[in-house]
């Protein structure tokens, strides 16, 4: 394969992994109920995401191809897949952050890579949109990073508010007043 066939290639692959992530982020979005600055962030990163795969597929075409339809569809498949994974866990808002950083640093690492070999082939326009999508994930890492402290901590005391409710629920009437009271 030649090093031009190689850039478009890995551009498919990036377009399918972008497609993959949408199907990801809009289920995450869901799960992140009760989570609004989470939720928000969710909210960015998917339309992000979205303008990340057209400057993708824009690369593609102007490098005189189409974006791989089969390459498509198994990212969107994936991403359909990968998107209810951690659904019947406990901590899958936790979870969902977790893995919405590795996602992060896994595109910055793909877009590290494309970029440096179309600066090899001399395809500088590839180079430069790489190097803004690749800037904008890096900063979506760090802001997903910054956040899993707060997700975590808020998961924490929600298990706490159901756990005390659960509690509670087990009391008699007299038993539940006062411990709702102790609570206050």
């Amino acid at each position: 394969m030649q090093g031009k066939e190689l850039v478009i290639a890995w551009l498919n692959d990036a377009h399918a992994m972008e497609n993959a992530l949408v199907q990801v982020l809009q289920h995450r979005i869901k799960d992140a109920e009760g989570f609004p600055e989470f939720q928000e962030m969710d909210r960015q990163h998917l339309e992000e995401t979205k303008r990340h795969a057209e400057m993708v597929k824009g690369c593609i075409s102007r490098l005189g191809e189409k974006p791989s339809l089969v390459k498509s569809l198994v990212g969107t498949a994936f991403g359909a897949v990968q998107a209810p994974m951690t659904e019947f866990a406990r901590d899958e808002v936790v979870k969902n952050c977790l893995m919405d950083h590795a996602a992060e640093q896994f595109e910055v690492a793909s877009y590290a890579s494309l970029i440096a070999a179309a600066n090899d082939i001399g395809d500088t326009e590839t180079a430069r949109v790489c190097e803004q999508i690749m800037r904008e994930d890096e900063a979506m890492a760090a802001r997903i990073m910054a956040s899993i402290p707060m997700v975590t901590t808020m998961h924490m005391a929600n298990l706490a508010r159901q756990d005390a409710g659960q509690a509670v629920a087990g009391m008699s009437g007299a038993d539940a007043q006062t411990e709702l009271g102790a609570g206050a």
